[in-house]
């Protein structure tokens, strides 16, 4: 226990980059400002490598300190980035930076408070926060990115959303930050927006009538129900990644497994019954309900 107290200590006196970083609304800026330590080498590169960065990605990294991260992105793997930070000497140094790198073409960074910027056009996100603001972003990052999206968070994860790969390695310059060597790295995929009420066209041979689903999303939970000619179904292990689905019903003694393609209010793609194949459409005749909001 003492020496848990230890390392809160030392997290909170020798603040990673990104922990001087933004407020939510209605918080003193200046109540959780902090010194500024930069993000290792090693473990920049190993947030680009995990998120498979490439030249046709916009890298948006939140609390973006020096802008290593955004400018090592753009160097070595040809992206566009932008960084995002709460401190101007910050923004003028990460500037200068990428103008003696030669990225200044590349890359952008303003003075902004996180929270109120917009990630629409980010392909990537990239984020070391104290846990509480990783937290509040969790609706953001869901709400403002494209499904298929990107983001690795530095040591938080994005409670109570379930990350789809984790790595952690050790780090010998991280235990003056920190107390530990120890780092882990969260990656996710934003899945596409399913929850509302869908009414699917199946071929006849499967079901005279359309199948009507009603879908629950949430950032730790995705379930739904099924009608199909007044009977209520289940849909069986459904999964969302990006803007890909897939599901099963259990329909007249047979399973039905659906998998496609999201595509805003629309989705299609390939229903297998036993050894038959065919087409099915979808489109969304009720408003999805907002995903509750993390606090």
């Amino acid at each position: 226990m003492k020496r848990r107290m230890l390392v809160l200590v030392c997290l909170l006196a020798l603040a990673p980059q990104a922990w001087a970083q933004q407020s939510p609304a209605g918080e003193g800026k200046d109540n959780i400002a902090g010194p500024y330590v930069p993000t290792p080498w090693e473990i920049v590169h190993e947030m680009l490598k995990l998120a498979d960065v490439g030249k046709d990605d916009l890298l948006y990294d939140l609390g973006s300190g020096d802008g290593r991260l955004v400018i090592t992105a753009a160097k070595r793997h040809g992206a566009r980035g932008m960084g995002v930070e709460l401190q101007p000497q910050l923004v003028e140094a990460a500037i200068a930076g990428a103008e003696k790198e030669g990225v200044g073409d590349r890359v952008k960074f303003v003075a902004a408070d996180l929270f109120e910027t917009q990630l629409g056009g980010a392909s990537v996100v990239t984020l070391y926060l104290l846990p509480r603001f990783v937290t509040r972003l969790v609706p953001k990052l869901r709400a403002e990115l494209a499904p298929g999206a990107r983001i690795v968070s530095h040591d938080y994860p994005l409670a109570p959303w379930t990350p789809d790969k984790t790595l952690s390695f050790e780090v010998a310059e991280k235990e003056a930050i920190s107390g530990s060597t120890r780092t882990t790295l969260y990656y996710y995929v934003v899945p596409a927006r399913v929850a509302g009420t869908w009414t699917l066209a199946i071929p006849r041979t499967l079901s005279s009538t359309p199948v009507v689903l009603r879908i629950t999303q949430a950032p730790d939970a995705l379930d739904g129900t099924a009608e199909i000619g007044g009977e209520s179904l289940s849909m069986r292990d459904i999964v969302v990644r990006a803007d890909a689905i897939r599901f099963w019903l259990f329909h007249r003694g047979r399973f039905m497994q659906f998998q496609g393609r999201v595509s805003a209010n629309e989705m299609s793609g390939e229903v297998r019954a036993q050894k038959v194949v065919e087409r099915w459409t979808g489109r969304l005749s009720a408003a999805p309900r907002q995903e509750p909001a993390v606090r």
